[in-house]
């Protein structure tokens, strides 16, 4: 099977999808991750499945050995890797959507480059369910956090022992405002992509829109909104985190920038699928908190009117917190004082309560 460069068309429609297609695509959508994309191959190839698996690799133009390990892990495994190299780096959500349509199996999975999977009967137990349970359209699972510093694996705190399912349209609600526990974490889920590609034709731009900064929530929101959800509680996946973390102006402006987009992609799906406005509200006052502290903190005053434009779009009432910063950003000089005040009046680690949720 050749390696595609940059791929013009993509396969978008059931009609053009061959009668002997693939029981499962699994996406990895991959930029510069030469330390882990091998490993996280190597547990997708490990899977014992009774099945065909494809694997459809969207490369985005990395600058280091990513693309050469992907294309010897091609060469490895012709009959079961797709290989896509961007010329140019598209950025996450046109890759991982461009990957997405370029799938042509029953089901879809994905595994980010730098997570693995851990459980090499994944696919075949997320198969099973979903074909013994066909008003179920998407399958996710218990996962743990895997301490790239300290070898650690830790499980996500929010896991539960028993098998859930949600009647469709029943977890809209609490996955955009974080309440959802279990909170579903797209790189363990097997969902429908037949039921998937029908969501997505009739909105393309929810899924792509130029503000969006992650792929997953669009996913999960449109098939709860047709399908039921259910959870396993087999762990199945080793979540990578534990990166070096600078203070610095940079990783405020990241993460600052990083939430703005989810945000702004919640509201979206908040008014599409008409979620109340006063089941969000809370959601909406804690997050607000959030950005604004990251303005403070990383003295990022370009910030302040994308957040102030935001906060005009939200059905929320500021918080004391949020309105000292907002305040205190309109003159220049004073934000370290509102810093200090800003530490004092805080009652509640913000940060930790959205890191439990997502």
């Amino acid at each position: 099977m050749p390696i595609t460069e940059n791929p013009i068309s993509v396969i978008s429609t059931q009609e053009s999808i061959s009668k002997d297609r693939p029981d499962i695509s699994v996406i990895v959508v991959t930029y510069n991750q030469e330390a882990t994309i091998a490993r996280c191959l190597e547990s997708i190839v490990a899977q014992r499945f009774n099945g065909r698996i494809e694997i459809v690799i969207g490369e985005d133009g990395s600058n280091d050995a990513t693309a050469e390990i992907c294309r010897k892990y091609q060469t490895d495994y012709p009959d079961r890797i797709r290989l896509y190299c961007n010329r140019r780096n598209k950025g996450l959500i046109d890759n991982y959507f461009d990957t997405m349509l370029n799938c042509t199996g029953r089901y879809l999975a994905d595994c980010a480059g730098d997570d693995s999977w851990s459980d090499p009967y994944k696919l075949q137990k997320q198969f099973d369910f979903l074909e013994q349970n066909s008003h179920v359209g998407l399958v996710h699972t218990a996962w743990e956090f895997n301490d790239i510093i300290n070898g650690q694996t830790i499980s996500y705190r929010h896991n539960s022992e028993k098998t859930i399912v949600f009647e469709k349209g029943k977890i809209l609600m609490p996955l955009l405002n974080r309440e959802l526990r279990p909170y579903p974490h797209l790189s363990t889920a097997l969902w429908r992509r037949d039921a998937m590609m029908a969501e997505y034709l009739k909105d393309p731009q929810l899924f792509r829109h130029s503000d969006n900064t992650c792929e997953d929530l669009q996913i999960i929101a449109a098939m709860a909104s047709r399908m039921a959800v259910a959870y396993l509680p087999d762990k199945t996946l080793l979540y990578s985190v534990g990166h070096k973390s600078v203070s610095s102006e940079e990783s405020f402006s990241k993460t600052f920038d990083f939430y703005i987009g989810t945000v702004r992609l919640t509201r979206r799906l908040h008014l599409k699928y008409a979620v109340a406005d006063s089941d969000m509200r809370l959601y909406y006052r804690n997050i607000m908190d959030f950005l604004a502290a990251q303005i403070i903190h990383g003295h990022l005053t370009d910030r302040v009117t994308p957040l102030r434009s935001l906060a005009d779009y939200l059905p929320f009432r500021p918080s004391a917190k949020y309105r000292l910063i907002m305040a205190a950003m309109r003159f220049k000089g004073i934000s370290w004082v509102a810093a200090k005040l800003y530490h004092r009046i805080s009652k509640r680690k913000v940060v930790k309560s959205l890191s439990d949720a997502e």
